[in-house]
């Protein structure tokens, strides 16, 4: 098999929805993602064999393409566009790392994009028995069948509070923990290099909007409950709705040495599974056992561990099934301080692995992200020395 190499990658800052990147397209927000990736890495459009982007709640049509194109790209470049909701992000960089490997391609920029603040509103067909009326739109697609069961992922992260035994003091003390190791990760700039500057109006955006320096237990604790009466998951530990993008490069061993590329990461296994849609944030569980399953390494060799953070519970939840350390569980902060934009999340929770390898020094890591109707993918990753070389 061909090793595929994480040469590096950028994001936006992430804001939330209707906050400060509400006026930016999606197209834009991505646009400006890959164009600043190949100026990171001295290249050039024709140099790119294919864009992979994740998009759950856009326009529709092919993003990808259009967002290459809203870039100045030569016509002759492909993009394609990936909807498998929250892991969206994930899948784009699963694919972009199978075509290097069957040898379709050299160099791909694979990522995600979202802006929940340009969201359409969405109606089902009049002869559709789900059609409620001409002035009822829907938020939510339908991710499993009423047989099956398709909670909204409030109730999920609900049914997996009260199963898992998963307090709403122990939700709310998780939350706080994000919000608190955000903060000291954007006060030691780990993540300065990463997040590219946006200007809008002739101010510059450079910041993410939701971490909360002065959130406090009692302010989560005040929290009513979001989507269930008495029920234990709140605004304060879930994460709400985000704009942003990110584009990471992947590359062939050709490729790195002919553009002269020095690659931060080996990435070495890819999963996707499925998993009761009813208890989907369970799904990192499973892609990350299937991950490990016939490899030399275990989950005591894994330095860092990113789980895209849409609830408190999930993580705490995950962690129990893994037996994994929440120290080592995005420990630079996640989703509940930065936010979820959730075609992109999956390339930032690469992008923040890379970045908290590289803080404790640690070899091994895994980004692993679930999604509504089922689903789980997970990436290991070898990080690359400082002295690496090819």
């Amino acid at each position: 098999m061909s090793e595929v190499y994480l040469v590096g990658g950028v994001r936006t800052p992430i804001g939330k929805t209707n906050g400060y990147l509400k006026e930016f397209l999606p197209e834009r927000l991505a646009a400006l993602v890959l164009n600043e990736v190949l100026r990171r890495y001295s290249l050039s459009p024709d140099t790119i064999d294919q864009v992979l982007l994740g998009n759950a709640v856009g326009p529709g049509g092919n993003i990808a393409r259009v967002s290459l194109l809203a870039a100045g790209w030569p016509y002759s470049i492909p993009g394609i566009t990936i909807d498998s909701q929250c892991g969206s992000g994930l899948s784009a960089i699963q694919l972009a790392m199978g075509q290097i490997v069957s040898g379709q391609a050299e160099l791909v920029i694979a990522g995600g994009v979202e802006s929940t603040s340009m969201a359409p509103r969405r109606q089902f067909n009049h002869r559709d028995p789900r059609f409620q009326g001409d002035n009822v739109y829907y938020e939510s697609a339908p991710f499993s069948t009423p047989e099956v069961g398709d909670p909204s992922i409030g109730e999920a992260a609900e049914k997996l509070a009260e199963k898992m035994e998963i307090s709403r003091k122990d939700m709310d003390l998780y939350a706080l923990e994000s919000h608190k190791r955000a903060c000291l990760t954007k006060q030691q700039g780990l993540l300065r290099d990463i997040i590219l500057p946006l200007a809008q109006d002739g101010k510059e955006i450079a910041a993410d909007e939701c971490i909360r320096q002065r959130i406090s237990l009692a302010l989560l604790e005040r929290m009513p409950p979001a989507f269930l009466a008495g029920g234990r998951i709140t605004a304060g530990n879930t994460c709400l709705k985000h704009d942003g993008a990110a584009a990471i490069l992947l590359a062939s061993p050709a490729a790195v040495k002919k553009y002269k590329l020095r690659p931060e990461a080996t990435l070495h296994k890819t999963i996707s599974c499925g998993c009761d849609p009813n208890f989907f944030p369970l799904g990192p569980v499973y892609a990350i056992q299937k991950l490990l399953q016939g490899r030399q390494i275990s989950l005591d060799d894994i330095a860092a561990l990113e789980i895209n953070e849409a609830f408190a519970v999930k993580i705490l939840a995950c962690c129990q099934r893994l037996d994994f350390s929440l120290a080592k569980t995005n420990m630079l902060g996640g989703a509940l301080a930065y936010g979820h934009p959730y075609g992109a999340s999956g390339a930032i929770i690469l992008l923040h692995l890379l970045k908290a390898l590289a803080k404790v020094q640690g070899k091994w890591g895994i980004a692993s992200i679930g999604a509504v109707g089922g689903m789980g993918n997970a990436v290991l990753i070898e990080r690359c020395g400082e002295d690496a070389y090819l």
